[in-house]
């Protein structure tokens, strides 16, 4: 299991289904995570059947703040001006888990990759990563001291009560046999404290709750 501790000076995760403003969810959405593993690996086929997510962390603060937007259109770029919500000084805690071959690949990958990092939009960049690899997911009894602070996400089922905001977005994308998107994966999934999701297993610091 790898555990990946991210930094962003901003960070937007547009909510599709609001216009305007530009909504962002609070954590890094998995099928944008899926997207990150995929292009530092150069398009290897990393997605929901082989790997697993678990995805929290935390925000100081929020704005709204103006952008200029091109559409393309049949009568040429359309611009528009949006409010956007923005997170700022943001940290995700994000646990991957693959078979060893993909794994390796993986930390092959973001050891020697030699591009600028980036988890979302284009301009939203990584300013620092910290790999933790060969972790093992632990028995989280009532005892064990882990950080509390963070916020989570957390798959939910039907008739689940909801505590936490509930959100419905894309596990990962769907490809055809020439890896061409034909769809997406749906996933509901709860966003609450750590705590507030009565955890079951952590890493002897960090909860791990996988999608």
């Amino acid at each position: 299991m790898i555990r990946l501790e991210i930094y962003q000076e901003t960070a937007h995760f547009r909510i599709p289904t609001v216009g305007n403003p530009y909504l962002s969810y609070p954590l890094p959405p998995p099928s944008t995570v899926y997207g990150f593993l995929r292009h530092i690996t150069n398009k290897e086929s990393i997605n929901f059947e082989n790997t697993e997510l678990s995805i929290q962390g935390i925000y100081k603060s929020v704005s709204f703040e103006k952008e200029q937007l091109f559409l393309e259109t049949k009568k040429g770029l359309k611009t528009n001006i949006v409010p956007i919500q923005k997170l700022h000084q943001c940290n995700w805690i994000i646990h991957i888990k693959s078979p060893s071959p993909l794994e390796g690949n993986i930390l092959k990958a973001l050891e020697n990759f030699s591009g600028v990092l980036r988890l979302g939009r284009q301009e939203d960049l990584i300013i620092d990563i910290k790999i933790n690899r060969d972790l093992e997911e632990k028995p989280l009894d009532i005892e064990d001291d882990f950080e509390e602070r963070l916020y989570i996400y957390k798959r939910w089922e039907i008739n689940e009560d909801a505590d936490g905001s509930l959100f419905s977005m894309a596990l990962d994308t769907v490809v055809d046999e020439n890896l061409k998107i034909i769809g997406y994966k749906p996933v509901n999934l709860i966003y609450s404290n750590v705590r507030r999701i009565k955890p079951k297993l952590y890493d002897g610091k960090y909860v791990v709750q996988w999608l």
